[in-house]
């Protein structure tokens, strides 16, 4: 080849290599540029798009945007979460939706035995909706701007064309959705909700709306039928009769476990108390002698029930069955070994009393309700039947305590 064609031969080759390439990068440029946006760009940019009109008042191009958004889905809440959706509605007006909407979300829900439930598979959002609306802050905004002009919308509500049952529910509905506070168990909180959502039910008893008025709007609680107690105690013993001259009184202490069912209480308790010996006991050929140590021992069941009760004190009168047991320690028998054959002095035994409870501290314990912790005082009177296997021991048995304790009935939803 002539060497001076060489050099034009080189040029040639890269200009045309050079040009190729551009080509193809100018074909996956437009085939890049062509393609179809992802589901999550669609979203993402016309939520954001969603947010701008929203913020600038541009209901009109608000409206065109959410109702193409829904339409490109095919389902609404799979561009809006189902809060989001419904206040945008409210602003562009589209109550006719709403109406249907609130319906449908009542009507597609089962409520399990504690009166709470699991969103339908349609308005549940998806794992991306999910990370897309935790970064683009619409629902902070959507229902802050709403707030602000709760009035305004609740005045197009009352300017629409529609009955007054429907214009009542969507303003309710619309109220409950600003206003709901993030703890529904919480009563005070929730009066003014609760109120409004009443007012509504006994309104129009048999509206269509009324289902989502009770599910959803107003949520009221009582206390379980059942639930469970303790108590710690400390008090005094104060015997009477014949047990009185061959015993001395002493401190006694113990605990106690509840079963609760409605206002019904029943305690099951173990209590001990140390004493000593006043006079020389006898029992079944065996002296048990003056100055020594013993213990008193007893297990009561007890059904109590409020005369008097309120979120702070409760007046519990109580009735009850039980045993009681007395006999000589184990470091006294050690020190008397022919005590080692002293047979307990045991009884059965009745017993009545009553309890007052008080809540001085704490604004959670509701003692009418819920329950919660307290400070109780509570005078036992025994009625033990010793005389029967030895006529010196009558008499009876006085106890006070002062004790610690709580109880729980857990908060049931009440339609």
């Amino acid at each position: 080849m002539n060497r001076s064609i060489f050099p034009l031969f080189i040029i040639f080759f890269i200009l045309n290599t050079s040009s190729l390439f551009a080509q193809q990068g100018d074909s996956i440029r437009n085939e890049i540029l062509s393609r179809r946006a992802s589901d999550m760009e669609i979203i993402s940019k016309g939520r954001s798009l969603t947010l701008e009109h929203l913020l600038k008042g541009d209901i009109s191009a608000l409206k065109d945007v959410k109702d193409y958004l829904a339409g490109e889905a095919f389902n609404p809440y799979k561009v809006y979460l189902p809060v989001e959706y419904w206040l945008l509605s409210f602003w562009t007006e589209d109550y006719t939706e709403l109406l249907h909407e609130a319906k449908q979300f009542s009507a597609n829900i089962d409520l399990n035995n504690g009166g709470y439930w699991q969103m339908p598979e349609r308005f549940r959002p998806s794992s991306m909706l999910r990370m897309i609306s935790d970064n683009d802050h619409l629902t902070e905004e959507a229902g802050k701007k709403s707030a602000e002009s709760y009035l305004p919308l609740t005045v197009c509500i009352d300017n629409s064309e529609l009955s007054v049952e429907e214009k009542e529910f969507l303003k309710l509905w619309l109220y409950s959705l600003l206003f709901t506070p993030d703890k529904v168990d919480d009563e005070p909180e929730m009066e003014e909700v609760n109120s409004m959502a009443t007012g509504f039910l006994e309104t129009y008893e048999n509206s269509e709306y009324a289902d989502y008025t009770r599910r959803f709007i107003r949520y009221r609680f009582r206390p379980g039928n059942w639930g469970l107690g303790y108590e710690f105690y400390l008090g005094h013993n104060a015997l009477t009769g014949g047990l009185s001259h061959h015993f001395g009184n002493s401190i006694a202490g113990g605990f106690a476990l509840d079963a609760l069912y409605k206002d019904f209480d029943l305690s099951l308790r173990f209590n001990y108390a140390s004493t000593k010996t006043n006079r020389e006991v006898i029992n079944h050929n065996i002296n048990w002698p003056v100055n020594i140590k013993g213990y008193l021992i007893g297990a009561d069941l007890t059904l109590q029930y409020p005369a008097f009760q309120s979120r702070d004190i409760k007046f519990m009168p109580f009735i009850g069955i039980g045993g009681m047991g007395m006999g000589p320690t184990d470091t006294e028998i050690k020190s008397h070994p022919e005590l080692g054959d002293f047979k307990e002095l045991s009884a059965l035994n009745y017993l009545t009393g009553l309890e007052i409870k008080l809540n001085t501290w704490s604004k959670e314990t509701d003692l009418s309700r819920y329950g919660g912790t307290y400070i109780g005082v509570r005078y036992t009177f025994y009625i033990p039947n010793y005389n029967r296997e030895n006529n010196l021991l009558d008499g009876n048995m006085h106890m006070v305590t002062l004790s610690f304790g709580g109880f729980s009935r857990p908060p049931k939803r009440h339609f």
